[in-house]
C-alpha cells in the first residue's frame, strides 16, 4: 500500500497484515464486552417501564450507571480495533465502501442512542429528586411524587432505543460479514 509523504513522493505503508488476526480477535472481544455491558443497561431501562417503586427505580438506575464504564471500555476496543483492522486488512483504500458504511452506522447509532437514553434516564433521576450528574444510590428516603415519577418513566421510548440498537448491530454484522460494497 502506498501513501503520499509530506514532500509529495509516494512511500510504502508498513505491512500490518501479520497483526490482522490478533486485532480481529481483540475487535470481537471488544464487541462482546460492549454488548454484555450494554445489555445490563438495556435490561434495566426496559424494566423501568413496569416499575414505580422509587427504591427499585433507584436500584435499576444504579445498575445501568454501573455498566457504563465497561460498556465504554468495550466500545473503545471495538471502535479503535475496527479502525486498525481497516489498515491491517488494507480496506480503507480498496474502493470498497462497506468499512466506511460500518463506521458511519456505528457513529450514527451511538450519536442517536446516547442522547435519547441519557435524556430519558436524567428525567427519571430528576423525578426521584436525584441530581442527574451525581451517582444514583439504591434506596433513598426522600419523598417522591408518584405522578411525577410515573410521567418521567412513561416519557421514554426504550423499545425505540432497543430497535435502533438491535438494528444497528444487525446492519454492522451484515456489513462486516458480507462486505457487500
Amino acid at each position: 500500500m502506498w501513501q503520499r509523504a509530506a514532500h509529495g513522493k509516494m512511500r510504502a505503508m508498513p505491512d500490518l497484515s501479520w497483526t490482522h488476526s490478533y486485532v480481529k480477535f481483540l475487535h470481537v472481544i471488544g464487541v462482546f464486552l460492549f454488548l454484555l455491558a450494554h445489555g445490563v443497561s438495556a435490561a434495566a431501562v426496559l424494566r423501568l417501564r413496569s416499575e414505580r417503586d422509587p427504591a427499585t427505580v433507584r436500584t435499576l438506575l444504579d445498575l445501568s450507571a454501573r455498566s457504563i464504564g465497561w460498556m465504554s471500555v468495550g466500545a473503545a476496543i471495538w471502535f479503535f480495533s475496527g479502525i486498525f483492522l481497516g489498515f491491517s486488512g488494507n480496506y480503507w483504500s480498496t474502493g470498497r465502501f462497506w468499512l466506511w458504511a460500518s463506521l458511519g452506522v456505528a457513529v450514527l447509532v451511538v450519536g442517536v442512542m446516547t442522547p435519547m437514553g441519557r435524556l430519558y434516564l436524567d428525567r427519571v433521576r430528576r423525578a426521584l429528586g436525584v441530581d442527574p450528574k451525581a451517582p444514583t444510590k439504591p434506596g433513598g428516603t426522600a419523598y417522591v411524587d408518584p405522578a411525577t415519577l410515573d410521567a418521567a418513566i412513561r416519557s421514554g421510548r426504550p423499545e425505540l432505543l432497543a430497535a435502533i440498537g438491535v438494528g444497528g448491530v444487525v446492519i454492522l454484522a451484515w456489513l462486516m460479514m458480507f462486505k457487500p460494497f
